[in-house]
């Protein structure tokens, strides 16, 4: 995924965060509690975008800010997705096989 988006994100789980008036310590205990395997430098660094978030985290991070996940993710266009800022390009897709229908004896 492209370091521009990873920031995107850490910038509005920062502006979630202060906006519940949580800081990342009270985050991180809270995520805890939930058993998520997250410390509070992982919380930091997703912020600065020294790291990204999992995406397996961000339905607990919007559960917990009380938002949406829309509300974490940046606002994608579908120029975005075909330029493949968010995904690679993975090449032409495979063809599959066509099997006859009739038995050879």
């Amino acid at each position: 995924m492209n370091p521009t988006i990873h920031r995107q994100i850490g910038l509005r789980v920062r502006k979630l965060r202060r906006q519940c008036q949580r800081s990342q310590e009270e985050l991180y205990v809270w995520l805890r509690a939930f058993h998520a395997p997250i410390t509070r430098d992982m919380i930091a660094n997703w912020e600065t975008g020294r790291a990204a978030v999992p995406a397996v985290y961000i339905p607990v991070l919007a559960y917990a800010l009380h938002v949406e996940v829309a509300d974490i993710l940046p606002g994608l266009t579908l120029k975005e997705l075909r330029a493949g800022q968010i995904m690679p390009s993975l090449g032409r897709p495979r063809q599959r096989k066509q099997f006859s229908h009739q038995a050879e004896h």
